[in-house]
C-alpha cells in the first residue's frame, strides 16, 4: 500500500481522532497535515512497519500531545502575567522610553524575548518552552539582543551586564 493510498484510507478517521484528542478543529487539521507530512518524510520505514494504520494514528498521537503540552505551557505563561501587578506612573514613563528603544532596534522576536525575560521575569527554560527553541539558543538571541540594545542607547558593552549564559 503506498503512502498516499494510507492518507487517503485513514484521513477521516484521523481527523476525527485529532479533533477529539485537541478540542479545536482549526488545531486538529493542522496538526492532521503535520501528520501527514511526517509520515510522508517517514515513509521509507514504511516497509517495517506490521500495522500501517497504526503507525499513523501513532504519528498523530504523538503530535496531538505535543500540541496539548505547549497549549498548557502556554495558558501558565499567561496565567503567571495576569498575576503580575500593575507598574506605576513612574515605570510607565521607564517603560515608554524602553519600548521606544526596543522598537527602534530590535525585531519584534527579539522584542518579545526581552519584554518576557526581564519585564515579567521568564527564564530561559520557560522562553524556549514558549517559542520552541531550546535555552541555549534563546540565551543566544537574549544575549545579542542586549548587547545592540547596549550599543543603541550609546554605551559599550559594560562589565557589570550580567552574561545571560551565567542565568
Amino acid at each position: 500500500m503506498a503512502i498516499e493510498q494510507l492518507f487517503c484510507d485513514c484521513e477521516g478517521r484521523l481527523g476525527r481522532f485529532l479533533a477529539q484528542m485537541v478540542g479545536n478543529r482549526q488545531l486538529a487539521e493542522d496538526l492532521l497535515q503535520d501528520t501527514f507530512h511526517d509520515a510522508f518524510r517517514l515513509r521509507d520505514r514504511l516497509a517495517e512497519v506490521e500495522n500501517r494504520e497504526a503507525w499513523l494514528f501513532g504519528i498523530a498521537r504523538n503530535r496531538a500531545l505535543s500540541a496539548l503540552r505547549s497549549r498548557r505551557r502556554f495558558r501558565a505563561a499567561l496565567e503567571r502575567l495576569v498575576q503580575r501587578p500593575e507598574p506605576s506612573e513612574r515605570d510607565d514613563l521607564e517603560l515608554l522610553a524602553l519600548r521606544d528603544l526596543l522598537e527602534r532596534h530590535l525585531e519584534p522576536d527579539d522584542r518579545a524575548l526581552l519584554i518576557l525575560r526581564y519585564l515579567y521575569g521568564f527564564d530561559s527554560g520557560e522562553l524556549a518552552a514558549m517559542t520552541g527553541r531550546t535555552p541555549e539558543a534563546v540565551r543566544q538571541r537574549l544575549a545579542r539582543a542586549k548587547a545592540r540594545l547596549i550599543e543603541a542607547a550609546g554605551r559599550g558593552p559594560s562589565p557589570t551586564v550580567q552574561k545571560e549564559s551565567d542565568r
